[in-house]
């Protein structure tokens, strides 16, 4: 599946980039072994201008390729790597079934000479033909690492090595061989809607509560605030807003600017315990954009306590077994 992205960018004939390149130049590099591949086109587009919208109707349609899966080895999905992880989490979210499902993309356009897209491609398809690969749930494979969907996270703005997983590579792909190093635990597969009124609001120091009721006032029925490094601090002006808006019964989520490590559930804001008490959710060990993308498939399926019981369960799960 074909969504566009850096993977598919040309120059055009006018001097701009656009993600141009057909579904048939991209699969055109594959070596014979990886051949016949099916080619499934969307809308192409920057992943910088995907919406949820967007995101869910690339998952949704991941999960029924991988529901109709008989004649099929696996699905390799190629996508911008400004959004990469959201999608993929998204993915990983609603699949239930263990069917290969890789996402992957290049950090290098299609008609650069250096381009890492076809390299990324190959890689992709011969994990997505490997026996067992199902059992990994959604993964995201660039320069010859298998990251999890859920702990995957773009650490570079330009670098070929962009990515990373909190918890360490799943496993490698080199030179046609897959060693796989890690086993994710999967959390189990959500209904396959989300409510995308969830705001995400930045803490920083000074900050208050206005930007947190105006995101609620505007209809937010969930609010990710990034709390400041460490175990999600939050500054003693913006306190009083997280108190009043979990009160009425918006979902509150405190996350850390830091990407590793984990907020203590429920979150204490660190010393004092500033927070406790509070009825706040803690994100556990996700990145705040993963956070989000999570309250918004829980509340796409339930409302209230039953919202919030639901993302405790499944951000709170934190280990990998080792393969």
């Amino acid at each position: 599946m074909t969504t566009g992205g850096t993977i598919a960018t040309v120059t055009t004939p006018h001097g701009t980039t656009a993600p141009e390149a057909s579904p048939e130049t991209l699969i055109s590099a594959l070596p014979e072994d990886l051949q016949p591949v099916r080619v499934e086109e969307r809308a192409p587009m920057p992943s910088w201008a995907f919406g949820p919208d967007d995101m869910i109707s690339i998952a949704l349609r991941a999960r029924e390729i991988a529901r109709d899966h008989q004649d099929l080895a696996g699905l390799v999905v190629t996508h911008g790597t400004s959004t990469m992880e959201y999608t993929a989490y998204l993915t990983e979210l609603f699949l239930d079934t263990e069917f290969p499902v890789v996402f992957t993309g290049a950090m290098r356009s299609a008609d650069d000479a250096d381009g890492d897209g076809p390299g990324n491609l190959r890689d992709a398809c011969t994990l997505a033909r490997v026996p067992g690969a199902g059992r990994l749930g959604v993964v995201i494979c660039l320069n010859g690492e298998v990251l999890s969907a859920r702990d995957a996270h773009k650490r570079h703005r330009h670098d070929r090595v962009a990515f990373a997983d909190l918890r360490g590579r799943v496993g490698t792909v080199s030179g046609g061989q897959v060693l796989i190093v890690r086993q994710p635990v999967r959390a189990p597969a959500l209904t396959g809607v989300i409510d995308p009124s969830v705001a995400i609001v930045k803490a920083y120091p000074g900050s208050d509560g206005s930007v947190v009721d105006a995101v609620v006032a505007r209809g937010a029925r969930g609010v990710v605030v990034e709390g400041l490094p460490g175990v999600g601090g939050i500054p003693v002006a913006m306190q009083d807003a997280l108190r009043r808006h979990a009160g009425t019964g918006v979902l509150i989520v405190i996350s850390s600017r830091a990407p590793s490590g984990h907020v203590p559930s429920p979150p204490t804001g660190g010393t004092g315990e500033p927070l406790a008490g509070m009825g706040l959710l803690s994100a556990g060990s996700l990145t705040t954009e993963k956070a989000w993308v999570l309250l918004m498939a829980c509340l796409g399926q339930s409302e209230g306590e039953e919202a919030a019981r639901l993302f405790a369960e499944v951000s709170q799960i934190e280990t990998g077994e080792e393969a």
